[in-house]
């Protein structure tokens, strides 16, 4: 087991040109994705995690928890309450963890952590999330298996941002296959769902990133024949970035800051971030998705991005 966090480098040579993406063992997290020099994830330094996220892995649940609180078999368990200013769980428990490195190529990793029984979280689960370069892009798989005796809930996202370098992100445009949002009350818990097409939250056409707001979940995605959904980004030069989720990824949540930064790096960096789950957020106590376990089985998912020009 890895208690010191370190930096995984992975170069390929695509039809799009050189891809390079840096993975951090600390969090699981994708760090850096350049396509052409064209930097699609702003490169950022330091494994330390931080209230943005900033690409790390979120299991067994991802985004919030209500009050931490929620019930299994008649018992309510308390989880940290790790999003202080509004009194949620956040992002699940190997964010901040050291993943092991299992497998590795010059062009793929596969990363690994244990999650371990607590009051909270009395299960056991082997977590692994796999970064595979392409031809123009990555594509993430995200697995976990149940190494206990009794089936345990279960969900997986991801927090990536992304950019098209050499444009300003305010200046980029962004559309998306999602069709419903869900809305919040003042701590970001879901109370409701509507459908998007008309209203504020409407992103079915191209909107311009500085005409948006939006740190929420989107669900109801339209599909591909391969069971895909699709968020774009594209620049006025032409450049459009697919990011892509799998069907078993069911809901991505949109969150567009005025910035983020790193705790070891505080260079501000303007990025959308596109985070692809299996479950929207509370989903322990509203169940909606929610994924059960049984012993020794294994679930994945997978969702990628990828730059043309």
């Amino acid at each position: 087991m890895n208690t010191e966090p370190q930096f995984i480098e992975l170069a390929k040579a695509g039809a799009a040109g050189k891809v390079c993406a840096t993975i951090s063992t600390a969090g699981g997290a994708l760090k850096k994705l350049s396509i052409n020099n064209i930097h699609i994830v702003p490169p950022t330094g330091g494994h330390q995690t931080n209230r943005y996220g900033d690409g790390i892995v979120l299991a067994p649940w991802a985004n919030r928890i209500n009050h931490g609180k929620w019930v299994y078999e008649e018992q309510t368990l308390q989880l940290e309450v790790n999003e202080k200013d509004l009194d949620n769980a956040l992002h699940g428990l190997v964010g901040a963890a050291v993943f092991d490195i299992a497998k590795q190529s010059q062009e793929s990793v596969t990363l690994q952590a244990v999650v371990s029984p607590t009051p909270g979280y009395p299960f056991e689960l082997l977590i692994s999330v796999t970064y595979e370069l392409t031809a123009s892009g990555i594509k993430t798989t995200h697995a976990a298996k149940n190494l206990g005796t009794k089936k345990a809930p279960y969900m997986v996202g991801t927090h990536p941002y992304f950019q098209i370098s050499g444009t300003p992100t305010e200046e980029l445009e962004f559309k998306t296959d999602a069709r419903s949002v869900d809305l919040v009350d003042e701590r970001k818990i879901p109370i409701g769902k509507l459908e998007i097409i008309g209203t504020d939250y409407d992103l079915t056409e191209w909107r311009k990133l500085s005409d948006c707001d939006f740190d929420h979940g989107f669900g109801n995605l339209n599909r591909d024949a391969d069971g895909r959904g699709h968020h774009y980004l594209r620049s006025p030069k032409g450049e459009l970035l697919d990011v892509w989720q799998s069907a078993e990824m069911t809901y991505t949540f949109i969150f567009t800051p005025n910035y983020y930064v790193n705790n070891d790096d505080q260079t501000p960096r303007h990025a959308i971030a596109i985070e692809p789950q299996t479950a929207p957020a509370n989903a322990f106590n509203s169940k909606e998705d929610l994924i059960w376990l049984e012993p020794n089985q294994v679930h994945s998912a997978s969702w990628g991005a990828e730059l043309s020009f």
